[in-house]
This record gives C-alpha cells, structure tokens and sequence, in this order.
C-alpha cells in the first residue's frame, strides 16, 4: 500500500494506492496552503480508507522540477513519514506523473507522443517527451526547461499532444507502484528536489 503527494504545482493532493486500486484521495488547488493543508489531507485520506500508518509500504513523492516551495514541503513531509514508519520513499519525476494522468485519462488505445509541460515563469516551461502506450509511459527525451514558444515548435516536430491533464497524487502513487523498482529509494536522507533550475531571490517591488 503506497501513500502518494504530489505538491510540485498549485494542487497540493494526497492519495492511497494498493495493487492498482485508488482507496482514496484528497486534493486541494490553491496556492501557498501546502505547508497547512497537506499533513491535514494525509490523515483524511487515511481515515477515510480506514488504513492506518503501520499498513503503509512506501510514500510516493512528486519531486519536481516544479514550485520550489511545494517541492521541499512535499518532499520533507515524505521524509518524515518514511523515517517514522521505516519504510522506503519512490522518488517520481513529476512529468512523469503528468504523462501517467493523461495516460490514465485518455480514451485510446493508440500508441501516443505526449509533451509533458509544467509552467516555469519568464515564458518558460518545464517539459519532457513520452511515448504513451495502453499500459505505459517512456521517456524520449531528458527532463529540460526551455522558452514556451520553442517547445511548441518542437512538440509539432514530434506530433506531440501538448493538452495538459490536471496533476494529482493519484497518478503519482499509480505509477509509483508500477515503477517501484526503478524510483525507489532506500537511502532518501539526501534526496533533493529536481529543480532543473537554480532558485534567484527576488526583492518586492518598491511602492
């Protein structure tokens, strides 16, 4: 059984996954509530699934590249639980999670090219190329960020789906536990959100 968050964007979502089944989720869309809401929205998951700390296997955790803020209060909150319940963390790209909600979302049963894109600021994105197959994501390119307008030009190059689905736990856990082996981390206490990009301070503007 898998706890999932996902706090990398304005969502701040949790949610329960067992054996491909989603026993629950709670999820939130506001900004700069993650740090109040999330440990909140755990214990409602739980609760409302009737699962208590000691049945978990693993915590999922949405680790970026997204809001630097949200990506520490997720990713410290995994930490915690992991160590108060000595259980390992699986580390999942946050793209990655995006192209599993489409995956999940989608009414094909065609093999797809899909553009994972987070919003960065200063007209850029973050973004990554997959291909979506029925029971599969794979990555076709490294996680990047890039100007909006240059990585339009190249999802067209790729036919890509450039659509964003909404971003939740739920398919960060899904894929977690599909993928288990290939993000799960034992040794977590220096794991480090994926940034891509170096955080600049800013100072307020002057009124």
């Amino acid at each position: 059984m898998i706890l999932a968050i996902e706090t990398a964007t304005e969502v701040c979502s949790t949610a329960l996954v067992h054996n491909g089944v989603l026993l629950g989720e709670r999820s939130l869309k506001e900004k700069n509530i993650h740090s109040e809401r999330l440990l909140l929205l755990v214990d409602e998951v739980l609760k409302s699934a009737q699962v208590k700390n000691n049945q978990l296997e693993a915590i999922a955790v949405s680790i970026g590249p997204g809001s630097f803020t949200g990506l520490r209060i997720g990713i410290s909150t995994a930490k915690g639980l992991a160590l108060a319940l000595d259980i390992p963390i699986i580390a999942v790209p946050t793209l990655d999670g995006i192209a599993e909600s489409y995956r999940r979302s989608r009414l094909t049963k065609e093999n797809e090219n899909f553009c994972s894109l987070i919003e960065a600021k200063r007209e850029e994105a973050f973004f990554a190329f997959f291909l979506i197959t029925q029971n599969d994501i794979i990555l076709q390119s490294e996680y990047a960020i890039k100007l909006k307008e240059e990585i339009m030009i190249e999802g067209k190059s790729r036919n890509s789906i450039i659509d964003q689905p909404s971003i939740n736990a739920s398919s960060i856990g899904f894929l977690a536990e599909r993928k288990k082996k290939e993000f799960e981390l034992s040794d977590f206490l220096y794991l480090e959100p994926l940034y891509l990009r170096d955080f600049v301070a800013t100072l307020p503007k002057k009124i």
